[in-house]
């Protein structure tokens, strides 16, 4: 049971709709409580003006036999005066205005009172705080028995002899219906919050839902549907991304199975014909001679070797990468003249021209050397007459340019040559300009490719 609570709360929806309740709930207690506080700090400034209104009205009028009607109103409920004689003996005489003179009531007998304590010890207590000399409308705020009284007291002349003093009390009556109202309506807001939390969670993480089959499927390489999201937000993005993601994952998954397929007919080719020639040499049967079917099985062992070097060469070329330290200064003059030399004697019938620059760039020797290499080697089996190499300086930059006076490369392949499984013309895979690409990349350069007028130029940058 725990183990499934846990799940539950470690779900987006249950985590957005208990952190949206938390809030909207902490907001409801905040706006109650300030509420509350700002209506009891109003409420008794309105009921003090009102008892001081009603204590001017007694000694503007200066008949304190009236009765008191002052309790009537809503402000002033269970308000009362009464007048304490100070004797020349400092004698306290407590004169009950509305309830008979000096002999007040038992609260427990007076049904008009609020509370269930003897009466004239609280006029005896608010007594307390008249001072000695002349009072105007003292005002007092104090507590008694967990109980707070405004009261005002004033001198005045009464019948009796000594001084007399005027005291007009309210006690401060809590404010229940108020309380349950605010109650209710919190716990209103509250339910009404908890269902638009709960709505909000499900509105945001019903997409997140989808996304994550959806990254289901593409895992089970489920190329069928794209994911529909309407959102124009991070959401949206986020699903156009992951489409655009799929049909990149398609792509790669068709090219590799069409690669996968063709490769190994690549690969069996030079193994069936070094299989045929190496048993026509065992059983004897062989159209030319001996040494000629030898030649024939060392020329197709070496095509295949270079096939599976290439293979190999490329599937640990990221590791390589990244974990070879080598970081020298090359003198890309001389480097280029080295490996141009050793391409000259390949073809005889190609013409080189070659401008070549001094520039020096760091990096490993060996892996630009290859990189290099790979892009001649291309432009050698394409070209009809001449190559042109050339190596200059463009801002924070190295340029080689390699142009072969080849047949155009189609459009619709320009994009697709420097791909892991692009297929040439002659309908054979090549890994060359794919390891090209990843080490030029991975130094920060560039490798572009053109069709010139008149065949074909690629163009590699490396910083300086």
């Amino acid at each position: 049971m725990m183990k499934k609570f846990n799940y539950k709360f470690k779900s987006l929806t249950m985590r957005i709709w208990t952190t949206f309740t938390a809030i909207i709930l902490i907001i409801i207690l905040s706006i109650s409580f300030f509420y509350l506080v700002a209506f009891k700090s109003i409420s008794e400034t309105n009921k003090t003006h009102d008892l001081k209104l009603s204590h001017d009205i007694l000694l503007t009028g200066n008949n304190y036999t009236q009765p008191n009607r002052s309790d009537e109103q809503r402000n002033l409920k269970g308000s009362d005066y009464y007048i304490v004689n100070i004797d020349a003996n400092k004698k306290v005489k407590i004169i009950n205005i509305n309830k008979g003179h000096g002999m007040p009531p038992q609260s427990q007998d007076n049904v008009n009172s609020p509370f269930r304590i003897n009466e004239n010890n609280i006029k005896i207590w608010m007594a307390t705080y008249i001072t000695p000399g002349a009072l105007y409308e003292k005002q007092v705020n104090a507590s008694y028995n967990n109980t707070k009284f405004i009261f005002f007291i004033s001198s005045i002349k009464y019948e009796d002899s000594g001084t007399s003093y005027l005291i007009t009390y309210m006690p401060e009556l809590k404010d229940k219906p108020l309380m349950y109202t605010v109650f209710c309506i919190g716990l209103l807001f509250i339910a009404i919050g908890f269902l638009c939390a709960k709505l909000v969670a499900n509105y945001i993480s019903k997409p997140l839902k989808e996304l994550e089959n959806y990254t289901i499927r593409i895992s089970h390489k489920d190329w069928e549907e794209p994911i529909k999201v309407k959102n124009e937000d991070e959401i949206g993005r986020l699903a156009n991304s992951m489409n655009m993601m799929q049909k990149e994952l398609k792509r790669g998954d068709e090219e590799e199975k069409l690669f996968l397929q063709s490769i190994s007919h690549d690969l069996k080719t030079p193994i069936m014909v070094i299989m045929s020639h190496a048993e026509a040499i065992i059983d004897g049967v062989y159209v030319e001679s001996v040494e000629k079917n030898a030649e024939i099985i060392r020329d197709e062992a070496l095509r295949l070797e270079k096939k599976v070097k290439q293979m190999l060469y490329l599937n640990t070329l990221d590791y390589v990468l990244e974990n070879n330290f080598e970081n020298i200064e090359i003198n890309m003059q001389r480097l280029l003249y080295h490996i141009t030399n050793r391409f000259e004697v390949v073809n005889s019938n190609i013409k080189w021209n070659l401008n070549i620059g001094e520039a020096v760039i760091n990096g490993n020797a060996d892996k630009v050397q290859v990189s290099i290499e790979n892009i001649l080697d291309n432009s050698l089996r394409y070209a009809k007459e001449k190559i042109n190499v050339t190596l200059k300086k463009e801002g924070n930059f190295v340029v080689i340019e390699i142009y072969n006076d080849g047949p155009h490369i189609p459009e619709e392949h320009l994009s697709h040559i420097f791909d892991n499984f692009y297929k040439d013309k002659t309908g054979k895979f090549g890994l060359g300009l794919a390891i090209c690409k990843k080490i030029i990349n991975y130094y920060n350069g560039e490798l572009e490719v053109t069709n010139r007028d008149v065949g074909v130029s690629f163009s590699i940058r490396y910083p300086l």
